[in-house]
């Protein structure tokens, strides 16, 4: 496998990453800056995509089990430094052309990449991550031995025996990548914002509260309320014979649920959800004081009123024997919690400004960032 078709193994995969990763990541910007930096999510990703190009040049290409079969780890293990380039130069002597020879050699090249797969790892470090030299240089150290103990390991146990060279030249020329990125990083320093600028400016973004951090909040929320829902179905099961067909009531108007869940959160804590208080903001009063409680049930019972009851009526006239309700109004109810929902999310994620939905409005209820600490 050549360094092109690995990098394309790369930035194939990296999209499964990055899915996995972006929630964590979004909550965690939100809980310690109040908002999200494009420039920092630029370096953020940026740096996964590169681990993980890395990782795939030391083990790519992935061999057949049935070829590791046998394969000791002392005939895969060199501690002899620069051993290839003793071997390369014992019998030669030392001239020009024997140099030029040297430079196009597969031994030399070798150590060259092992030197620039990680001076990008020294960079990150310096300019991003603000490690110190030592720091760098242990870092460097530590990330080469962990490539050098998985391939000595073959991928720890996946395969039967190992089949590629680890290698002390590896460890000292993955070092000094390393150490060689952090000397460059001083130049991207000059060039590009630095962290504390990148830091500042996101705390400053922070006091206002946008769309997508409120959807953020919503999306943990829903989670957080799913995993309630499964744990006391499983709860449910063990005490109540016919709990199949309530769960799936329950699961059909997972929204009254979700509403009941989000309410109780608010009025216990006068405004916050475990989503409001990871993304740093609280529901308030239009004046800025605390919500009362009859704002706050205001609230989520106009949410629901959108969400869920529409798909109740539905249930109660479809089973009726009401006989003028046609089929187009039922059909129009069935369609309003799905159409209050997108209209939710193309307002909050899509939008500028961010007008107020129905239950925002009606409530006089809005969110207000909370103040982050400084030091966090």
């Amino acid at each position: 496998m050549t360094y092109i078709s690995t990098i394309k193994t790369g930035l194939l995969v990296f999209p499964i990453l990055a899915i996995l990763f972006t929630m964590p990541y979004a909550l965690y910007q939100y809980h310690k800056y109040g908002s999200i930096s494009k420039f920092r999510t630029l370096i953020i990703y940026s740096f996964i995509l590169y681990m993980l190009i890395a990782y795939f040049m030391v083990i790519l290409p992935l061999p057949s089990r049935e070829s590791t079969i046998g394969n000791r780890w002392q005939d895969h293990l060199n501690l002899i430094p620069f051993r290839q380039i003793y071997l390369y130069w014992k019998d030669k002597e030392l001239s020009l052309n024997a140099i030029g020879a040297y430079l196009k050699s597969f031994s030399f090249w070798q150590l060259l990449f092992n030197v620039l797969l990680t001076v990008p790892f020294g960079i990150y470090l310096r300019y991003y991550f603000k490690q110190s030299f030592k720091r760098t240089v242990l870092f460097s150290f530590l990330l080469s031995l962990f490539y050098e103990l998985t391939q000595l390991t073959a991928l720890y146990g996946i395969y039967p025996g190992p089949y590629r060279l680890a290698d002390v030249e590896d460890l000292i020329c993955n070092t000094l990548g390393g150490v060689c990125g952090y000397w460059v990083a001083s130049v991207f320093s000059k060039i590009l914002p630095k962290r504390e600028e990148i830091d500042q400016r996101c705390r400053e973004a922070g006091k206002q509260i946008t769309g997508r951090r409120r959807v953020w909040a919503v999306l943990f929320d829903y989670l957080c309320c799913e995993a309630v829902y499964i744990v006391l179905q499983g709860l449910v099961n063990l005490f109540v014979s016919d709990s199949p067909k309530f769960f799936d009531y329950g699961r059909t108007h997972f929204w009254s649920i979700f509403c009941v869940f989000e309410l109780f959160q608010v009025l216990l804590t006068n405004g916050f959800t475990i989503g409001h208080a990871i993304c740093r903001m609280v529901l308030v009063s239009q004046d800025g004081s605390v919500a009362s409680k009859g704002q706050l049930i205001r609230r989520y019972l106009i949410l629901w009123m959108f969400t869920d009851l529409p798909l109740l009526l539905v249930s109660w006239l479809d089973g009726s024997q009401v006989r003028f309700i046609h089929d187009f109004i039922l059909l129009i109810l069935m369609f309003v919690p799905d159409m209050y929902l997108v209209l939710y999310f193309i307002n909050e994620v899509f939008r500028k400004g961010a007008v107020p939905m129905p239950h925002d409005t009606l409530s006089k209820t809005v969110y207000m960032a909370t103040e982050i600490p400084e030091n966090e």
